[in-house]
Parts: C-alpha cells; structure tokens; sequence
C-alpha cells in the first residue's frame, strides 16, 4: 500500500510541475503581446513572436516533463515498483499457470496414493 502511496505522490508533484510550467506559458504569451504593444510590433510580428516564445515554452516543458517522469521511473525501481504494466500481467499469467500446473500434480498424486485430499482417521 506504501508503495501505491509514493507512486501516488510522484504523480502529484509531476502534475504541479506541468501546471505551473502551463500557468507560466500563460503568463509568457500575455508579457510578450504586452512588450510588443510597446515596441509597436505590427499584428504580424507580435503573431510570430508570441508563437515563438509559446513554442518555446512548449518545447522545454515537454523537455521538462521527461525529466520528472525519467526520475521518477528511476525512484520507482529504487523502491522496487515497476512501472511496465504489460510485464506484470505477462508475470501474472505464468504464476497462474505454475500453479494451475501444481494443482494438476498434487491432484494426481493425491489420485495416486488413493486420497482426495480428505483427512484420513
């Protein structure tokens, strides 16, 4: 349960991160528009120039996010959490398979030695 806890903050923290990385875009796109008002840039100088800043902005939180997520896959198989779902099921399947094979042979020694698994008095 601990673990699903840490994972749960991990998750936390990366979305505060992208939502101030989003709220500063904001932020960066209306300081550009108003810079250019004041530089007297026409429409279409300030349309380039505050899509430039924004990709720009859109480039580094991405570059931004990647780093929050390598760390904390990283964290996470520190803590002995593994993040790759797909092998987990795949582990799942061949434990249940190991024990329906168990199942089968305990049941068959069981038929052999003339017991079915009651108790004998």
């Amino acid at each position: 349960m601990q673990e699903m806890d840490v994972e749960d903050q991990f998750r936390k923290m990366v979305d505060l991160g992208i939502g101030l990385i989003t709220y500063s875009s904001e932020k960066i796109a209306e300081a550009a528009r108003q810079w250019a008002e004041e530089k007297r840039m026409t429409p279409q100088q300030t349309k380039e120039f505050v899509q430039e800043l924004v990709e720009r902005g859109e480039k580094e939180r991405a570059e931004f996010q990647n780093s929050i997520q390598e760390s904390v896959q990283r964290t996470l198989t520190r803590l002995g959490i593994r993040e790759d779902q797909e092998a987990l099921r795949a582990e799942i399947r061949q434990l249940r398979a190991m024990i329906e094979r168990l199942d089968a042979r305990v049941a068959e020694l069981e038929s052999r030695l003339g017991n079915s698994g009651e108790p004998q008095a």
